[in-house]
């Protein structure tokens, strides 16, 4: 089982252009723009380059260099607007610049590492999955209100200062757009998945503990879960065309509606005829005065109780089989989806 910590920071790049725009002249409004919107698509650049090497599976070392690289480099892009003067006196865009950038660092250094912290434990419940993806929502959510307020200075900069704005999507923020839509797409299905991929794992440990109680309510459980998840997969529609995450989601759920229907029950059966038979071998052992009718009876339930745990151990096998096949398939259309549609950026 897979799950994917892909931090969108969606940025939203705007192409400024002036009339009379030449060499770099900081009392020229549309250069003094051009410089700024320069840092912020360099370092856009930068963190697709991280963002596509967590997504494609890259070496935990390379990662971990990139994103070290790229936090010095939103420190040098910051120190870069901050060293500007101000704009005939108005220093407004130029430190809400400096202070987009600050956030960026932070969330990139702090917030990133509180959600790494979030992941390691995030397959232990259900709660912990939910926090860990609300974690990730709230902070995707911060950047995006900070791009917004940032663009309305933008506009009011050059609306103050009669710059011909132009606003049109680039290379860069159009994959910063599909980052974010491959993201969402998976998590709601992931999170569908999950629920009772975490529930089996109690159903079986009630299985492990002989608690024939745990069995059954953890297995109703499992039930309820499974089911509504397979209504909630049937009104979700394929993303572009691929819709390998909600078949493979299916399949899994599937086994769990048939397993719960049709073999946990075996589980049962087994732990409660062999405490019976526990009891009647020591009832057995204990009496010294043996009618071959009470001869013929144990032979039976020696015979019975084989029959039953042999069942019982063809059933664990079998299960284990198909899930781990299940899973496989899970885990590997996981990848090939971030593979296939996630931007690769070098």
């Amino acid at each position: 089982m897979k799950n994917f910590f892909i931090l969108t920071l969606v940025t939203f790049l705007s192409l400024f252009i002036h009339a009379s725009a030449g060499a770099q002249n900081f009392d020229n409004a549309g250069d003094y723009m051009n410089f700024i919107s320069k840092q912020q698509v360099d370092i856009s650049k930068k963190f697709l380059t991280y963002n596509s090497a967590v997504s494609h599976g890259k070496r935990a070392k390379k990662i971990d260099d990139l994103r070290t690289k790229l936090l010095d480099e939103v420190l040098t892009a910051r120190d870069n607007i901050k060293g500007m003067p101000t704009y005939k006196g108005d220093g407004e865009y130029r430190d809400s610049a400096v202070a987009f950038m600050n956030l960026y660092y932070s969330i990139l250094n702090n917030d990133f590492g509180k959600i790494i912290d979030l992941q390691q434990v995030a397959d232990q419940s259900y709660g912990a999955m939910e926090a860990w993806l609300l974690a990730k929502e709230l902070v995707n959510k911060k950047m995006k209100d900070a791009n917004v307020q940032l663009y309305g200075v933008e506009v009011k900069f050059a609306t103050t200062y009669n710059v011909n704005l132009i606003s049109q999507k680039d290379e860069i923020s159009e994959k910063m757009e599909i980052v974010e839509q491959v993201d969402n797409y998976y998590d709601p299905i992931y999170l569908i998945f999950f629920k009772s991929y975490i529930q089996e794992r109690y159903l079986f440990d009630a299985v492990a503990k002989k608690n024939v109680n745990g069995i059954e309510q953890n297995k109703n459980s499992l039930l309820q879960y499974a089911q509504t998840g397979l209504s909630q997969l049937d009104t979700m529609k394929s993303f572009k065309g691929d819709n390998s995450l909600v078949s493979n989601a299916k399949a899994m759920l599937q086994f769990y509606v048939k397993e719960c229907n049709e073999n946990v029950s075996t589980f049962s059966d087994f732990f409660l005829k062999s405490e019976d038979f526990d009891k009647m071998k020591t009832a057995f052992a204990q009496s010294s005065n043996h009618s071959k009718d009470d001869v013929d009876n144990y032979n039976k339930e020696v015979q019975d109780i084989n029959t039953v745990s042999n069942n019982y151990n063809n059933t664990n096998h079998m299960l284990d089989t198909q899930r781990n096949s299940l899973l496989d398939r899970w885990n590997n259309g996981a990848n090939a989806y971030f593979d296939n549609q996630m931007p690769v950026y070098n």
